[in-house]
Parts: structure tokens; C-alpha cells; sequence
């Protein structure tokens, strides 16, 4: 795995709104999914149809879970960025995106201003902008 998805990204690689790369990217396995993704993800699911896009999104994206000390994390992330004025942007499932992939040395990938505007202020976190 290279990659943890945001819902940011997730969402317009379902809709097909992404360049076809990320389509490969994601077919080899390299394109992680978390629980809160999948929980924002399928806040937005049609409920006759929300089984079967859960059961696709776990079927092609590698789970990976939240760490233990994610709070730990979102903790010290969260002190730094309003250091810095700029705590407002991440939301709480934004957060512990960014203290999954921190933990797990991967790359966030967003649609999101706000996680380029935290891995600014936060070295340890990389991210990439999907499009």
C-alpha cells in the first residue's frame, strides 16, 4: 500500500471523476481504506444500495485499521495546527485519517485544501491531491 484514501478522493474515484491511474492504482491494491472513510463514504450511499457499495469498497480497497493511539495523535496534531491558527479546516474523521497515515507511513489522498494546509504545519504527514 502507498496510499490512504480520503472520502474527499474516494468519492470521485467511484464516480469516475479521476484520471485512469488512479482507477490502476487502486485495482493493485495500493489505495488503502479506513473506518472512517468508509463511514463518511457511505453517509452519502443510497439505503437500498448501501450493503452491496460497502461490501465493493472492502472488496477492492485494503483495510487498514485505525491505531490504538490514534487520539494520542489527533491530539498532537490538532495542538499544532491551532499554533498556527489553522485547526478549523479538519474535521474529527479528517483527523484520524491523518493520524492513521502518519502511524502507517502512508500518503493521504484528497480532493481537500485542508490536509495540504496540515501536512504544512505537520512534517510527519504526506499527502497528494488527486487531481
Amino acid at each position: 500500500m502507498k496510499y490512504l484514501v480520503d472520502t474527499s478522493a474516494l468519492v470521485r474515484i467511484v464516480r469516475r471523476q479521476v484520471e485512469p491511474q488512479w482507477f490502476d492504482l487502486a485495482e493493485r491494491g495500493l489505495i488503502a481504506l479506513c473506518e472512517p472513510v468508509l463511514v463518511e463514504t457511505l453517509s452519502i450511499a443510497d439505503a437500498k444500495a448501501y450493503e452491496r457499495v460497502e461490501r465493493n469498497l472492502r472488496d477492492l480497497y485494503p483495510w487498514v485499521p485505525v491505531p490504538d493511539d490514534a487520539w494520542q495523535v489527533v491530539r498532537a496534531v490538532r495542538q499544532e495546527l491551532a499554533g498556527q491558527s489553522a485547526h478549523q479546516g479538519l474535521s474529527v474523521a479528517d483527523h484520524l485519517v491523518v493520524a492513521t497515515a502518519i502511524r502507517l507511513k502512508l500518503v493521504v489522498l484528497h480532493q481537500d485544501a485542508d490536509f495540504e494546509t496540515a501536512a504544512r504545519i505537520i512534517p510527519q504527514l504526506s499527502q497528494e491531491r488527486i487531481s
